[in-house]
Order: structure tokens, then sequence, then C-alpha cells
């Protein structure tokens, strides 16, 4: 909400307060990730192997996680909401990913096509709706690269159009657009490259139908279903029927990116949960339940750019690598999907969604009866939060006052004081895992009250 400008000086005097406590509390809690984080950044960057782990004053350092609980160097335990930023659909340690595994110890990390790559394959065309033909990578980025230059190989044409808060990895060309701003997210990023990406507002179906009818060489719509990075909003059915119907007429493949909410949302994926099959799908985390896996799926007619056996007329784009059928990667995927169709089966996806449900409502409540608005969003199961007096969306998120963010980071520190490792201070992304039970719903709730009275946030949120 916004601040007065009498109130702003005052409110930034609180926080520097309030941010001294938690970071003190935090500090004698965790004085081995302190000693770990002295030694990693004199050998990595910020301490850290990506941008995302590091937090202020230092990150934790986890040493191992069981079920919904993963613990640090200092022995501390914590309720995992954060699951390595939504891999860990299974919880840590599933024991059918644990077997398969230890399964394929002896067999070497990698073989000369495995007969597991095949059965993997399969079992993916049997629950993804698009997918006839399947290709395994090894990373998210490296499946919206390769699915993209599959839909310029099979269509003829150069540009991919995308949506304002929609990620899709780190491959130069979408590296914008993930705010409400055209520009790179990143230094490093050529202008140039920017050149074959299209962006627009996500759900407006007259702007894309105009972009499609006066540019003739955009070769692919690709888009998250969950438009997790801009703040989990979600998919319109209608919306995307419309697109996909739109997409078919102009000849324009249609991409999901679903390394996000492949086998998060529903067995077969977004595609399952809206009912709209795309042409191509990208699918990660939660598909391989924490193990290095990726996959390019869709309709054969698509995926036959990538075939050797195709025709000398046919396009013929490449795309091989060598960690592309890891042993244990492959055996791993294999038991979690296996897992996943046991799991939809007895309804426990519904079952998911439902503690979800009730983690929104409590978490909605408790700020609410304090006086603070807080806006809580929920995708399946996947949450994220807002401090608005005003209902917030994509373009409005951009703008909320930063003290009230700093104030939603500062909460976030105090749960993982509190055994609550809700998600990263600085990126609220949270995700429920199967292994979460109703007791580690009432614990988390229990532990947001508390921490929103010891510290007294109405005072700075109000």
């Amino acid at each position: 909400m916004r601040h007065s400008k009498q109130d702003i000086g005052k409110n930034r005097e609180r926080l520097e307060q309030l941010r001294d406590e938690i970071y003190a509390d935090y500090r004698r809690k965790t004085p081995n990730s302190s000693a770990m984080f002295d030694r990693a950044r004199k050998v990595l960057p910020g301490g850290v192997s990506g941008n995302l782990r590091y937090f202020a004053p230092y990150p934790l350092y986890m040493t191992n996680g069981q079920g919904s609980k993963t613990y640090d160097v200092d022995g501390n335990e914590y309720i995992d909401c954060f699951n390595c930023n939504g891999p860990l659909l299974l919880g840590h340690n599933h024991p059918s990913v644990v077997a398969a595994a230890d399964a394929v110890k002896g067999d070497g990390a990698l073989l000369f096509n495995p007969p597991a790559m095949v059965e993997c394959a399969e079992l993916v065309t049997q629950v993804v709706p698009c997918a006839e033909r399947v290709r395994f990578l090894n990373t998210g980025t490296e499946a919206t690269t390769a699915a993209c230059r599959y839909a310029r190989g099979y269509t003829g044409k150069n540009k991919i159009l995308k949506f304002f808060g929609h990620y899709h990895g780190q491959h130069d060309p979408f590296l914008c657009g993930i705010n409400n701003s055209t520009a790179a997210l990143s230094d490093g990023v050529p202008k140039d490259v920017l050149s074959s990406t299209l962006i627009l507002p996500y759900g407006d179906i007259e702007a894309v139908a105009g972009s499609l009818a006066n540019d003739k060489d955009i070769a692919a719509v690709i888009l998250d279903p969950a438009m997790h990075a801009g703040g989990l909003w979600g998919s319109d059915p209608a919306g995307l029927r419309d697109l996909r119907q739109l997409t078919e007429k102009q000849g324009v493949l249609l991409i999901f990116d679903e390394v996000i909410t492949g086998c998060r949302l529903a067995l077969g994926g977004a595609q399952e949960y809206y009912g709209v099959t795309p042409d191509l799908v990208v699918m990660a985390k939660a598909l391989t339940a924490g193990e290095k896996l990726s996959l390019v799926a869709g309709k054969e007619k698509v995926m036959r750019v990538v075939d050797p056996e195709s025709g000398p007329d046919d396009p013929r784009v490449f795309q091989s690598g060598t960690y592309n059928d890891g042993s244990v990667a492959l055996s791993v995927t294999i038991a979690a999907l296996k897992t996943y169709k046991k799991l939809s089966e007895q309804g426990e996806y519904q079952r998911l969604a439902e503690k979800a449900q009730r983690l929104r409502n409590g978490l909605a409540d408790a700020f609410e009866k304090r006086g603070i608005c807080c806006q809580v969003n929920r995708v399946a199961s996947m949450l994220s939060r807002f401090i608005s007096p005003e209902p917030v969306s994509f373009k409005s998120a951009q703008t909320l006052d930063d003290l009230d963010v700093i104030a939603l980071e500062l909460f976030f520190h105090g749960l993982i004081n509190e055994g609550v490792f809700f998600n990263i201070p600085t990126s609220d992304h949270i995700y429920l895992s199967f292994a979460h039970t109703d007791q580690d719903i009432d614990r988390i709730l229990e532990k947001v009250e508390l921490v929103l009275d010891r510290f007294n946030f109405e005072s700075i949120f109000k």
C-alpha cells in the first residue's frame, strides 16, 4: 500500500530495526551457515551457484531432507515449502525415488541409448496429451531453447511471441518481458537478439490476433500456463482455447512451457488441468522429482524435424546432448511418473489442492484480522502473496510500495527463524508437495501468527 511522505521515514526506521532483530535471531540460529558462507564466497560468486539461491545476510546451506522437512548445516529442521523452487512435488527422499536411484547404481552413469530412455518416453506419451514424440534434455532453459528451434525449423519462420510476466529460462532471446518492460533482464544480452522476440500482455487475444495477422514471420507463441514469474495468475481456460484456435488458424505453433506446471497442476500438467492441447510442451522440475532431466514433446509432424530418418526435403533441426539420458535421471523420472499416476487415481491431486487452499485461507485470515490487506494467489499447489489495499493485478504488482515489499521479505525471514522455509525471502514462490501433512499446514499457520505478532508487522503494513 502507498505510504504518505511523512510516514516513509518513520516506517523505514521501523523496518531497519525489524531487520536488525530478525537478522540477529537468524545469526544466532545459523552460525554454521554463516561460516559456510564465508568459505563459499571465496570460491563462488555470492557464495552460491545461482543468484536465486542467495539472500541477505547470508543464505542457508542444507545438508539433507526427508518428506516435507529439510535440515541445514546447524541441524535446524524446517518445513520446506520452497522445495528447491518446485521440483520436489513428492517431497524429499520419496521411497520410490530412492529405490529407483538405488536400482541403477551398478549400471553406470551414462549408457548409449539405454532401454530406460524408451520406457520413460512411453510413459510421457501416455500421460501428456500433446506428446506423440519425446526428446530428452537436461534443463528447462535447454528445453525451451530447443522447442523454439523446432518451431522455427518446422514453420520456416523466425520470430517467437511471448507474454509479459512469463519466464522461459536463461536463453538470451527470452530474458525480457518478465516484468512489464521489454528491456533485457540482464546485462550481457545482445540487443539484436531480442529483435526475434515479440512481447504482448497475457490474455489480450485481440493483440495476439493483430500480431499474427500483420506479421507472417511468427513461428510460435510460447507461454507459462501458471504465469508464475509474474505473480502466479494462472490462465483463463476460455482464453487458452481462443489462443489455441487462433494459432491453428494462422499456422503458428503453440508451445506450453510446463517446466513448472508439468505434473504439478495435474498428472498431464496444464494441458489436462485447462483442457487445452498445444503443439509442443516443455517439461522439467516436478517431472523428475529433483533429478536433472527435461524434455520437449509434441505432435509427431512437428517433432519430425529432429528425426534422423526424415526425408531429404523435410526441415532438419540439430539437437543432441551428452547427458540427455543419464541412468539415474531416467530411472527416477520413470518412478516419479508412475507414482504421480497412482496419486492421481487416488484423488491426491485434489487433496493437495485442498491443503493449499486451506493454507491460502489461513494466511489471508491471519493478515486480515490484524488489519493488513493481503492478497494470496493460488494455482493448484502453488501460492504467492501481495500486500496492497486494492486488488492486485500483474500490472499493478510492478508498482507496489517498496516498504511493503521489504516488510514482506522480512516476514518470510522471520518464518525461517521459526522453522518454516516458506520460500526464499527475495522470491515469493511457495510450493506444497504431496509430503506435506495437515499437521504441517497447522504448524505453518501457527508460526505465521507468531511472527506477525512478535514483530508487530501490522504497525508497518498499516
